[in-house]
Order: C-alpha cells, then structure tokens, then sequence
C-alpha cells in the first residue's frame, strides 16, 4: 500500500448545504470535484467533496486556502442556516494504488488514478515527497497552492465544472471562454525536451 500524507484540511457542511453551495460553487454535488470562484471566474478554493447524506457534505482543500474560502464564504452565510465547520483531528492521505479499504468513521474520495483516504488515524506514510510529486504529474493530477492559485477554471481542469448545473458565481466567464472561445492558457505536463526556447524560460 502507498500512502502520502497530504496537508488538507476537512470541513463538514450541514442543515441543508445545497441551498447554500449550488449557487456559488461551480460543479454538482454529487461530483468528486468541486470549485468556488469569485465573479471573475477565477478560484478562490478547489475541493474534493463526498456527500454523506442529503443533509452533510465533506469537502476537503487545501489547508493554505481555508481561512480565504471561509473570507469568502461569509457574504453567503449570513443568508442561509446551512453551518460550515472545520473538523478536527482529521488526517488526509493520497493512496497512490487505491486498494486502502475504509474502516468505521474513515471515507476514501476516488481521483483520475488513486483515492484520498479521510482518517482520524496516523497512518504510515510510505511515498516520498518525489515519488508523490511524479505519480501526480504522470497522472495529470494538479494541487491549488504548486501547480495553480487563483487560475481562471478552465486553465486549470474541466473536472471541477458543470456546464448543465445552472447559474453560479463566475459562471458567466465560464460559459463565454467554453462556448465562445478557449482558456488563454492551460495547464498541462510536458518533458522539459519537448518545450520550446520559450516555454523552458517561463
């Protein structure tokens, strides 16, 4: 089993969260992925997100970029019940093989290859920084705070966007770059060989 510790904070949302989330982040639900932007189409926080039930979500973000969705998140908050809580004691781990099986009070969030593994237990951390670093580029798998901070979506991954869900915030940009025109850049995993003079010095 491979396992790499991630510094990810998990916070739980309840009494109805989807009166509070649909119309400010940009995906479903349902979807592993989800994203919140600012009128402008750019992030604010990526997430990956589990529902528990119809009234709990889990979402799980970097912990670099906590205390700015929650910055965030207050203009929304005062008009709604709906309750964000940081959970405590909670460890995130990267399982590079995806064959951790999830004891009592742990939950594992599928990715493109892999699963996060969401604990109260310490587990043994048994991948080096490197190794992780190049699972992640192999698979195309970006993380907000190394391989982007507050990108425009579409420069980033598609994975984090419903084009059917309905209006959210930053939706308008969104929608006019997918349907009108293409991400000015995007981000992708090249060999250093394979770039131009140009690209190399960037």
């Amino acid at each position: 089993m491979k396992l790499f510790p991630l510094n990810k904070t998990v916070v739980r949302v309840t009494n109805n969260p989807a009166k509070l989330l649909n119309g400010i982040t940009s995906n479903t639900l349902d979807a592993p992925k989800n994203a919140f932007l600012d009128k402008f189409g750019k992030i604010v926080a990526t997430c990956d997100q589990l529902k528990s039930n119809d009234d709990t979500l889990l979402l799980v973000l970097e912990s670099a970029f906590y205390e700015k969705l929650i910055m965030h998140l207050q203009p929304y908050l005062l008009l709604t019940r709906t309750k964000i809580e940081k959970e405590k004691d909670f460890f995130v781990y990267f399982d590079l093989e995806g064959n951790y099986i999830p004891k009592e009070n742990e939950c594992v969030i599928k990715q493109k290859k892999g699963q996060l593994v969401v604990t109260k237990q310490k587990l043994e951390s048994t991948v080096s920084e490197q190794e992780f670093t190049l699972f992640r580029l192999k698979n195309n798998i970006p993380m907000q705070g190394i391989d982007y901070t507050n990108e425009m979506l579409l420069n980033v991954s598609y994975d984090f966007v419903s084009f059917t869900k309905g209006c959210f915030l930053g939706q308008e940009v969104v929608a006019r770059v997918n349907n009108l025109g293409k991400p000015p850049r995007k981000l992708v995993v090249r060999y250093e060989d394979e770039c131009s003079e140009k690209e190399n010095h960037r």
